[in-house]
């Protein structure tokens, strides 16, 4: 039987995940538009819903393929080639996913967007995906190292405040 503390702890993981990809994707969205505006094109209202919809629909496929087993494969390597390696699988994941969403969902009548470079366009939007993915799981291996919340402490709280184990400041050479 599956506990409402672990059904309240899942759907925290997954808002936590969307805040965090809308945040992204918004910032993302904000370039566009600002590089857009200059031609005469406002675009930001739609690149903010299009930011929430992407990351409604990212939250999900990254709360579910986070579970793979394919994801703990350099779990004992250092922490910067696990970030590495899981941006690079969640990118591919992403962009598959999202390409089966568009066959299988968007109308044939809507235009894709077109771009006077699609090879420069379509790395453009990977990158983009990888540093966001990097940047997630660079803070949840630092987080897996140091423990649960400690992170966060550090980030949210006054130095005289935050509650950090000291040995774990030890492990990482870090001095305070």
């Amino acid at each position: 039987m599956i506990s409402k503390e672990s059904i309240l702890r899942e759907l925290a993981e997954v808002f936590s995940i969307i805040v965090y990809l809308f945040v992204s994707f918004s910032v993302l969205a904000t370039f566009k538009s600002l590089i857009l505006i200059q031609a005469g094109v406002n675009n930001f209202v739609h690149g903010y819903l299009q930011a929430l919809v992407t990351a409604l629909a990212l939250g999900k496929i990254v709360f579910l393929a986070q579970k793979l087993p394919l994801l703990n494969a350099l779990r004992h390597r250092p922490a910067l080639f696990s970030a590495i390696y899981k941006a690079v699988i969640f990118t591919v994941i992403t962009t598959v996913a999202g390409r089966l969403e568009e066959m299988i969902f968007v109308s044939k009548l809507m235009e894709k967007e077109d771009s006077i470079y699609p090879i420069l366009a379509y790395l453009t939007h990977e990158l983009g995906l990888f540093i966001v993915f990097f940047v997630l799981f660079s803070y949840r291996e630092l987080e897996a190292i140091i423990g649960e919340g400690q992170l966060r402490e550090i980030f949210l709280k006054t130095p005289s405040r935050a509650r950090i184990a000291p040995r774990h400041i030890l492990r990482l050479g870090l001095t305070w």
